[in-house]
């Protein structure tokens, strides 16, 4: 079953897609995205995130789906561990500016704060860690997952540094109406 997400590869929405049963993550350059992939027929199922224990209600979300003919099949909770991602090599008074989505900002606000650093908002966690390997600024860290620093090549410098010892978000599965 194909499964629509945001963002790429090592998206905390690709990790939720995959705990639903023959999962077959296909990845959408937005929120917008999962849902037109789901009305259109591309995907079966959308996974898109609703709230956050920390962060808050993903608004861009809310109004999407209160625009939306799809209906939420199933809500899934995923216990979201956030890491700060730097190049190989770069240290932490290297550190300049952090990239992320606002959520995972937000979600990891204590920490920023105590830097002060620049924060730059980007429109998925992947997608910045996608950036920080292709522009390869060692004066840029991102927030996201350890997963996301696999595939692109990047160092958790920092784990877990979520301000929430239990963050957790709660995604919610789209269906078209039966």
């Amino acid at each position: 079953m194909k499964v629509a997400y945001a963002g790429e590869p090592g998206a905390f929405g690709e990790e939720v897609a995959r705990m639903l049963p023959d999962a077959e993550p296909v990845p959408c350059a937005s929120f917008a995205g999962v849902f037109a992939a789901v009305e259109r027929g591309v995907a079966e199922r959308g996974v898109v995130p609703l709230h956050n224990s920390r962060a808050g209600m993903v608004e861009e979300v809310v109004r999407l789906l209160a625009k939306s003919p799809l209906q939420v099949a199933d809500r899934l909770a995923l216990r979201v561990r956030q890491n700060l991602l730097v190049l190989p090599g770069a240290r932490l008074e290297d550190i300049r500016r952090v990239a992320s989505h606002p959520q995972a900002l937000a979600q990891c606000s204590k920490l920023l704060q105590q830097h002060g650093w620049e924060l730059v908002a980007r429109g998925t966690t992947s997608g910045a860690a996608r950036q920080l390997a292709e522009e390869r600024d060692s004066s840029c860290a991102v927030i996201a997952s350890a997963r996301a620093a696999e595939i692109h090549g990047l160092a958790v410098l920092a784990p877990g540094i979520e301000d929430d010892p239990e963050n957790t978000t709660r995604f919610a599965v789209l269906r078209r109406l039966q």
